[in-house]
């Protein structure tokens, strides 16, 4: 699982710009001579917060946000039900009028839809088969075909069920400059589907994988995306491409995607299985088809074929692509959320908003949020220690401890945070500057929000920079919360290691199938409840 949500590039170095670095895991901190000058002693105060669930039912899922896409199903009895439907433009490779030549065949129409798999692990399996001479050990020239089994990485909740993959054609034109966002009740922008299912496939946790190559040669002569294939339905293409070749709708890539094939959905019919993660860019379509030679045959030419063979294939570009910025496919999720008399709908459904919940419920692709405030009283008191006994604040974070006694869920890598408050009688929605000044690069060289893996048990949410523009600088938030949700901030189109620096919705939530379960401010384990630390010192 960590490894399809850790899309963007990665950074080992963190640079940390503080004037002393506050360990994660010692709650007392012993500072050394002349760290703030002078003899030091370490400190911590456990400030109380109140924590609550909140949901906001919309959220966008567009090419906005879409780094990755999602289809299928995932139920169980804490969250509920989450289903996801997925849409892709695409566009021939080379546009333009073709000529396909007399007496067109279509041999096949073959769709891959990529999967993240392990890399570094040894294959489930692999098997070689010798082309040039069937049956015989293959030497040094022989054609021969190796086949691959792998498992697959990408997938979330019931790994040992199948599903069915369904793809269909768009009826709706889906435009580049169209905002398209999911509701909990599916009532989302409206796309249609054509009702003929252009091609199906059984799906599930392991793919395989094939390369024809020369067994001493480096480069392959053939060698397939690793990922889920789908036969697609040559007659839909005999009459969307081949009979299409002269009429113009082959000519420009906005008439291909507005007047001819629009767009195609991923879809499942079951009702429980599993949510697969891909990445769109990655996706491969390829129409191969034989025609008529059209040179006659020469008296004595042994190597003459009657038909020739030809490859058609057709691009999935998007935004998010390298180097693609202005590219124009459009990606839209449509997902839907079912989780009425769940524990986590029922905790949305009565929050308590005045003392905070015992338990906080985090649920990707579903727009769920905690809400969390601060006690403005304690942070009075300690600005008071600021200003007349000397203390220096050098720390502030959150633990949100995880609540796995009960709820074993996958653990998730990261989730995030922004800040909420009111200014100028306008509600703000925007990132804390411990997020904006203090990283390397996203996703893991950041103190903020650092990677959860191995037997952590808990969140931080670093606050530090936040918590002493306030208390040393004096600056206010009016009506102030932090906004909490599953996930992490994506980095920017053009440039990999940076965030969006003005939108703390620009996050992952959208194609993030994770579920957690955290102990909140109210829980009954006083060691887990949550709190915001504040680490100090004075001289």
């Amino acid at each position: 699982m960590k490894n399809f949500l850790n899309v963007l590039s990665i950074s080992i170095a963190m640079v940390i710009a503080m004037g002393a670095v506050v360990s994660c895991e010692d709650e007392a901190l012993g500072l050394g001579n002349n760290v703030i000058g002078g003899e030091a002693d370490g400190n911590m105060k456990s400030l109380d917060v109140i924590a609550y669930n909140d949901t906001v039912d919309t959220i966008r899922s567009d090419r906005f946000v879409l780094q990755n896409g999602t289809f299928g199903v995932y139920k169980e009895n804490v969250f509920g039900s989450t289903s996801s439907k997925f849409y892709a433009q695409f566009r021939p490779s080379s546009i333009g009028d073709q000529d396909f030549g007399k007496e067109t065949k279509i041999d096949s129409v073959n769709l891959v839809v990529p999967v993240f798999y392990s890399t570094t692990k040894d294959p489930l399996s692999r098997d070689t088969i010798n082309l040039s001479n069937p049956g015989k050990k293959s030497e040094e020239k022989d054609t021969i075909l190796i086949t691959t089994k792998y498992a697959v990485d990408s997938l979330y909740g019931n790994k040992d069920l199948k599903m069915t993959l369904k793809v269909r054609d768009i009826s709706t034109p889906l435009f580049r400059d169209t905002k398209y966002f999911s509701k909990l009740d599916g009532s989302q922008s409206p796309i249609t589907t054509n009702s003929a299912v252009i091609g199906t496939v059984t799906i599930g946790s392991t793919v395989e994988n094939k390369v024809v190559k020369v067994k001493s040669a480096t480069a392959s002569i053939y060698s397939e995306t690793v990922g889920y294939k789908v036969l697609l339905d040559r007659d839909y293409f005999n009459e969307k491409i081949i009979k299409n070749a002269k009429t113009g709708l082959l000519g420009d890539y906005a008439t291909f995607i507005r007047e001819n094939i629009k767009g195609i959905e991923f879809s499942v019919d079951e009702d429980n299985g599993f949510i697969v993660n891909f990445k769109p860019s990655n996706i491969s379509l390829n129409m191969y088809y034989s025609y008529k030679n059209p040179t006659d045959k020469k008296d004595g030419e042994k190597d003459y074929k009657e038909r020739l063979n030809a490859t058609y294939g057709f691009d999935f570009t998007n935004q998010w692509s390298a180097g693609t910025a202005n590219s124009s496919n459009v990606l839209v999720n449509q997902i839907k959320n079912d989780f009425a008399g769940t524990p986590f709908g029922n905790a949305v459904a009565s929050p308590n908003k005045i003392e905070g919940d015992a338990r906080l419920y985090l649920n990707g692709m579903s727009g769920s949020q905690v809400n969390l405030k601060f006690n403005q009283a304690q942070l009075d008191s300690i600005k008071n220690d600021v200003d007349k006994n000397g203390m220096v604040i050098i720390g502030a974070k959150l633990k949100f401890f995880i609540d796995n006694d009960v709820h074993k869920f996958p653990k998730p890598p990261y989730i995030v945070a922004w800040n909420n408050y009111t200014k100028d009688s306008k509600v703000i929605n925007e990132l804390y500057s411990d997020v904006l000044e203090f990283y390397n690069a996203y996703p893991t060289s950041v103190h903020f929000n650092p990677m959860v893996k191995g037997d952590t048990d808990y969140y931080t949410i670093d606050v530090t920079k936040h918590l002493k523009s306030m208390i040393e600088k004096g600056n206010a938030f009016e009506n102030q919360s932090m906004i909490i949700t599953m996930g992490n901030f994506i980095t920017s189109v053009s440039d990999a290691t940076t965030i969006n620096s003005t939108n703390p919705y620009q996050n992952n939530r959208a194609y993030n199938p994770y579920r957690i379960v955290l102990h909140g401010n109210k829980s009954e384990v006083d060691a887990k409840k949550l709190k915001l630390l504040v680490y100090y010192s004075v001289k």
